[in-house]
């Protein structure tokens, strides 16, 4: 996908009160980020060649902190560690990887 493909899939959800933030990039591409947060945080998206998959970390940029690592097999199964409320959408058709910041939940 483009720029500004990417960038339109970010401002999407952007106006639900409820989104933190959002990241798009190309599959197994870390050179195209798109990527907007209300809290004024800032992501590195690291991708590593593992042979037969690939690994995707997400973490806070100049920190140690990580949102997310993501395994992707050849076969299209996945694994997902988050670490804060977030929804990872993996699109293979459209070699399209979004991830949704939330706001914490408050506890009832």
């Amino acid at each position: 996908m483009t720029g500004e493909e990417l960038k339109g899939i970010v401002e999407q959800r952007m106006s639900d009160p409820a989104v933190s933030g959002r990241i798009a990039c190309n599959l197994r591409d870390g050179s195209g980020i798109e990527q907007r947060h209300h809290d004024g945080r800032e992501f590195d998206v690291a991708w590593e060649n593992e042979g037969d998959y690939w690994i995707c970390t997400i973490s806070d940029h100049g920190a140690a902190s990580r949102l997310l690592q993501i395994d992707l097999h050849e076969n299209h199964t996945s694994r997902t560690d988050v670490f804060e409320p977030c929804r990872v959408t993996i699109s293979w058709e459209e070699d399209l990887l979004c991830v949704t910041r939330y706001l914490p939940t408050k506890p009832a």
